[in-house]
Parts: structure tokens; sequence; C-alpha cells
């Protein structure tokens, strides 16, 4: 059966990469962590790229490009592979869960074609078994890959990933870090003022969040630098008239309410396409256009696969907006957030190129969470203390109010920062309506698989994958599941939600008390509760435990939750200090637990799922003990800490 298996696999690929008579070469540049809102040819009145912009202005500029996810690992795992997140498993930021073998990245088949593969550097793929995979897709894989390796005459698809845009530089690293290897490499000519900038409207226009948000058109002008001297050497190499270039983010920017976030600002990015006068009849749109066509990073691996005359995978449901094999565009696209290290999430978002619609699954959660890899920078510091002290406006104070809508709805053609939610106006409703029937079907159909605590979705996926399992309903009870996540946030009557506590699926009741937690839980019925302190679940039994403190300071909790929190179960471990976290009126009788995870850690990166609970504990203790928050690796360019 085994050698069947091969031979049909050979068969297809001698089919599926054909040698086409035109392949054109394929350049690929991708910025990290870039908005559309901070690019000329998007409307900013600062020139912050002109280099790329004058390159995206000759050939195709798509003004509703979406990133799958709104952080790299996420977002670079739907890239390689052309699957979205929900079917992989691969959504939380970071993990390392296998994939079935079947499912390469698409290097791999442009191989099959005669393609020279580079990728030059960052893979960060967010699977297991990263090193096999990465073999398979390319030729070369590190800071030394490019097209110059190559047979002679030899079609390529090389990439460049720019980090000089990456959010370390934007804002995570301290000020005298990026000054020294971002700003003042700079000749004066380029730098930006922080007096020059646009600030945002959801940021406090003060001197010293101008003088952080600068730290992102300077950053980009430097990564313009970077970019001209590839685009040079493709030139003096004599290749760019045989070449297709592409140009985009791999997310939204790298600053609080972009990059992680679930609405625009976290998915919308820049991306330009580039054919040479050779390959000016492949653009369906012409050049020197734009076109509103919507893209999603779905839609890229077999659009490259079409481009190069290969056939592509059934696993692959994008949509190729380019080559023999183009289809139209679709009406909507989607996007999701889950765990970003540390800190949990859940939700989904969906664009028809006038409107995002995000539906959030855990309102308890701020825009803002107490993550560590944000609250090390002076501006997530500035933001936090100009809310303490008054200082911020009703839109501003959203980033860290608590808790926050379960619907956002945004019109992106006459709000491109997205801070008027139209959610609640009458006159939007059949819009709001229509989009939470796209992301309700799109959960459903796709089997989403984050919707089940991260543990059990390993434990239920052990000995094969997330993408296989979830389509068991057994296993993955989407349905059953989405029917009482939908409540949560949105019914404040616990009858509502009390008969799914007796339904024998652990998903099931872990989804019900996250909802009685979200609601005013009358102190005078804790008894109905106490039984599910013993639930064979252990997240029911934190969910449980969390409440019952909050209301009565109930000492079984209280005991429960201790013992969970310095436990060695890890996912528990953090769901428990994740959830105490957000909950400052009880929040410091945990403290003496937290301190022992945090002691178990010292300043050693542990790696796998050590990290987040590490990071939580430091978290907690910065928050609630006033302990110091800073990474090794900064503590030199950190005064206050030396």
């Amino acid at each position: 059966m085994k050698n069947i298996l091969k031979l049909l696999f050979l068969l297809f690929l001698l089919h599926a990469c054909t040698n086409i008579e035109r392949k054109p070469n394929i350049l690929w540049i991708t910025l990290e962590d870039t908005s559309p809102q901070f690019l000329a040819n998007y409307g900013s009145q600062i020139v912050t790229t002109p280099i790329m912009d004058n390159l995206g202005s000759s050939g195709v500029i798509f003004s509703n490009a979406y990133a799958t996810g709104s952080v790299c690992s996420s977002s670079r795992s739907t890239i390689i592979t052309g699957c979205p997140t929900e079917v992989l498993g691969t959504g939380n930021h970071r993990s390392n869960y296998a994939i079935p073998s079947f499912i390469k990245g698409f290097p791999y088949y442009l191989r099959q074609a005669g393609y020279f593969t580079s990728n030059n550097a960052k893979t960060d793929y967010n699977i297991k078994n990263e090193n096999d995979f990465v073999n398979d897709a390319w030729d070369e894989s590190s800071g030394e890959a490019g097209w110059w390796n190559r047979k002679k005459d030899q079609p390529f698809f090389s990439v460049f990933n720019f980090t000089n845009c990456h959010q370390s530089r934007t804002m995570t690293r301290p000020w005298l870090w990026y000054k020294e290897f971002i700003l003042d490499p700079l000749p004066d000519s380029l730098k930006v003022d922080p007096e020059e900038i646009y600030m945002p409207p959801f940021y406090n226009d003060s001197k010293e969040m101008r003088k952080q948000v600068s730290r992102v058109y300077n950053s980009l002008r430097k990564t313009d630098l970077d970019v001209a001297e590839l685009l040079n050497k493709l030139e003096q190499d004599g290749l760019k008239k045989n070449t297709i270039i592409f140009i985009f983010a791999d997310h939204g920017e790298g600053i609080p309410r972009g990059k992680g976030h679930s609405i625009g600002c976290g998915h919308r990015v820049p991306f330009y396409i580039w054919f040479s006068e050779k390959y000016k009849d492949l653009s369906p749109w012409g050049v020197k256009v734009v076109t509103e066509e919507l893209v999603s990073f779905e839609d890229l691996a077999p659009t490259i696969l079409s481009l190069a005359g290969c056939e592509i995978p059934s696993y692959m449901k994008g949509r190729p907006f380019l080559g023999q094999k183009r289809q139209s565009p679709r009406p909507y696209v989607f996007g999701s957030r889950n765990r970003l290290d540390d800190t949990p999430g859940l939700e989904r978002t969906v664009f028809d190129g006038h409107f995002v619609y995000s539906r959030n699954f855990y309102p308890h959660l701020p825009v803002q969470r107490f993550q560590k890899y944000a609250d090390v920078s002076d501006i997530v510091k500035t933001i936090r203390l100009d809310a303490d002290n008054g200082e911020l406006n009703s839109i501003q104070l959203e980033l860290v109010k608590q808790s926050r809508p379960v619907e956002y709805l945004y019109d992106l053609q006459n709000d491109i920062w997205e801070v008027n939610n139209l959610a609640t106006d009458p006159n939007y409703e059949q819009d709001l309506e229509r989009l939470k029937e796209a992301i309700q079907n799109r959960i459903v159909e796709t089997n989403d698989i984050h919707f089940l605590p991260e543990k059990l979705m390993l434990e239920r996926s052990e000995g094969t994958t997330a993408y296989e399992m979830r389509e068991d309903p057994q296993l993955n009870p989407i349905g059953d599941i989405i029917q009482v996540a939908n409540l949560v946030g949105v019914e404040n009557n616990p009858e509502v939600f009390m008969p799914f506590l007796e339904n024998g699926n652990e998903e099931i009741r872990y989804w019900t008390v996250v909802g009685l937690n979200h609601l005013q839980y009358p102190k005078s019925d804790i008894e109905r509760l106490l039984p599910f302190l013993n639930d064979s679940s252990v997240f029911v039994r934190i969910e449980t435990a969390v409440l019952l403190y909050k209301i009565s300071k109930n000492e079984r909790a209280e005991g429960l939750l201790n013992e969970i929190i310095v436990g060695n179960d890890l996912y528990a471990a953090h769901h428990a200090i994740q959830k105490i976290l957000y909950l400052p009126g009880i929040a410091k009788d945990f403290i003496p637990a937290v301190k022992k995870v945090r002691a178990r850690y010292f300043e050693t990166n542990r790696s796998g799922f050590n990290y987040p609970v590490q990071n939580s504990s430091e978290m907690f203790l910065y928050v609630f003990n006033n302990e110091p928050l800073y990474y090794l690796a900064d503590k030199k360019w950190i005064p206050e800490i030396n």
C-alpha cells in the first residue's frame, strides 16, 4: 500500500509541475510588521518608503490585502502552506505542533518545476519538525541565501525578509538600542522628527507618545534603504527584466492596537506586485493601477504555483489571483487571533473590502493585554501611565479598558484608523448580520480547531494532527461549541448557561463557565457551582474556582488555584495565572504562588510551553508586586535597571 501511495505521489508531481515556456523569476520582499497607513501610496502625508512606493506605483497596488494572522508565526504558517491556522492548529504564537506530512511548503512544488528556491532568512512557520519542512521547501534557507547560487539560467523564487521595521525596532527594544541601530545610521536628511508625524487618534498626542511613534517612521525609512540595496543587486545582475517582484508585510504595524489585534490594523497590509515589461501581460489588472480585489494570505501559495505553471494541491483552498489558474475574486477574506506568547485570545475577523467585522470570544481581556514583550516597551508604559493619570480620551482609553465589546464593525473606507465602532448602530445592522453570518459559517466550515483549549487540542490529536482530528465531530464538535461560545459576553442570565454544565463534553462545560465568569453571577447561588471544583476537566475547575473565589473568597477555590499555579501542568498553570491577572480585586492573594513559579525559572529562558508560563509569572509580579520587567539581553540598554 505504501509503495502505491509513493507512486501516486510521484505521478502527481510529474503532472503538477509542468514545463511551461515562460518561467518568470519571482522575487518576494517581505516587510515585518507594517501597516499601509504609514506608506505614501496608501495616503500617508509623510513619505517613508520612496523606493518601494515607486516600485508599487509602477506596478499594482492592492488596497485590500490581509494577513490571516495578526502576528508573525501564525501568519507565516499560512503563507508557506496555503492553509489557514484554524485548520492546521498553528494559530497560537508560538507553538510547534505537527501538521500532516502531505502538506508541504509550497516552494517544494516549485523545485519540482525546476525553480531554484531561496529564503533569506526568517522561517518561523510555527510547526513541529520545522527543519525537515524547511529542507524540503528551500534549496537554501539562511542569511546568505539568494538567487546568486542557482544554476546558470535557472529560474528562481527568492524570498528576502526585512527586519528593520519589526516591532522590536518600532517599540519593544529599549530606546538606546533603537537609537544606535536605527536612528543614528540614518542620514540626517531622512530622519523623521517627532513633531512632523501624524498621530493615530487612538494615541494621546503628547511629546512622549510622539517620540515613541516616530520610531515607526524612521524604521520604515531604514527599511526602504535596505530594500534599495537588494533591488540594486537585482539590476546589477541583469535580472530585473526577467523578474516579477512582490512586496508585502507579514501583518500589521508593530505598535499597540496594531500587531496582535483582531481588527484591520492587525491584519491589513501594504501589498505591491511589479511586473517587468516581459511579463506585463501576466497582470490581469494592467500596470500603474490600484486594485480593490480582496487578497488573503491563503491565496499566496496557490497564486505562486499558478504563476509557475504547477498544479495546486487540493488542500490549498485559497484563490489563485495570477497565472493560468486565476479565479474570480471572493466576497470575503478572514483573519484570526489566538494565544500570542503568554497572552490568551480568541477572535475571528472578516473583511469585505468596505467593512471589517470582528468577533471577540474573550471579552474580559482588554485590547492591550498584559504581555511581557509589549509591557517592557516605553510606549506601553506611557499608555498605562496616561490612563492612570486620566489623560486619555474615551477612544484612547479603549486600549486598556476592561471588559470590552464582543463585536466590532468598522467602515474601512471612511474610518482608516478604525475608531468608530458601528456594531451597535442600527443603520449598519444589515452589514453587521451579514458579516456575522460569514464568520459563523467560516468557523463551522473550517471546523475551527482553536475553540478547543490548547491542551485539549493536543491531547485529542495525539498520534495524528489537529488538521485531521478537527474533522471528527466527536473530538471537535464545533457546532455545539459555537452555540455556547456565542453566548459569552452576550447573555447575562446565568440560567441560560446552567443546562450546558451537565453536558458530557468538557469543552462545552468549559465555554459554559467562561460565560458565567463574564456575567454577574449571584453570590447566593454558589452552591450549584461547588461540584464543578471536582470536574474532570482542569480548565472547568480553573474557571469555576476563579468565579467562586472572586464572588465569595471560597477557600476550596483558593487552594485549588494555588495548587494549579505551582503545579506541573503548564497549560493549566498558564490559564490560571492569566485569568487572575485581569482580576485586581483578588490577584494579590496569589502573589506567593506566582513567586514560586518565577523562582523556578529565574532569568533563564525556557523552551516550549515553559515560555508563556515564565512570562506570565513575570508579568503578574510586575503588575501586582512592583517587580522589574526586562529581558536579560536588553539590560545594558536600560539605565534604570543598571
